[in-house]
């Protein structure tokens, strides 16, 4: 679980010279989903997988508290890299943010599987997602934690 919770901690603290936290998430989920990727779900039998989490409210539990911890992870990296202390609401508010990124490109891909969509066509479709989302965030959240050069 560690793989999953950190994945996106670790893009933030690997990010390159110039690039900030959105931009180094962005890049690491359109490279792992452009590879179609089975780490997201796009892998045949996924439907299957998540039809035995869908039924077993613990398993579904469960899920709720990756995402909690992948927040967690991501905000205290923020944290970290940034210098911010604890009552700056910046790495919380952009943590969550890149964390939403994540949660709402696999809930894309999940339910594309599930619903009998073919990896390589999901994968497409999710990437066209995160460039939608990308619109949507603010140069704030774009522009914070730039890596300096």
């Amino acid at each position: 679980m560690d793989g999953v919770t950190q994945r996106l901690a670790r893009a933030i603290r690997g990010r390159d010279r110039g690039e900030s936290a959105a931009q180094a998430v962005l890049r690491e989920l359109r490279q792992d989903i452009g590879a179609v990727s089975p780490a997201y779900g796009l892998m045949d039998g996924f439907d299957a997988f998540m039809n035995v989490i869908e039924h077993a409210p613990t398993l579904k539990a469960r899920l709720f508290h990756v995402q909690q911890q992948v927040q967690g992870a991501v905000v205290a990296t923020l944290r970290e890299e940034t210098g911010a202390g604890a009552d700056d609401p910046l790495p919380l508010l952009v943590g969550g943010q890149l964390a939403w990124i994540e949660s709402t490109v696999v809930g894309h891909i999940t339910r594309a599987m599930t619903d009998g969509g073919r990896a390589t066509a999901v994968s497409r479709e999710a990437l066209v997602l995160l460039d939608e989302i990308e619109e949507l965030l603010s140069e704030k959240v774009l522009n914070y934690a730039v890596r300096e050069g």
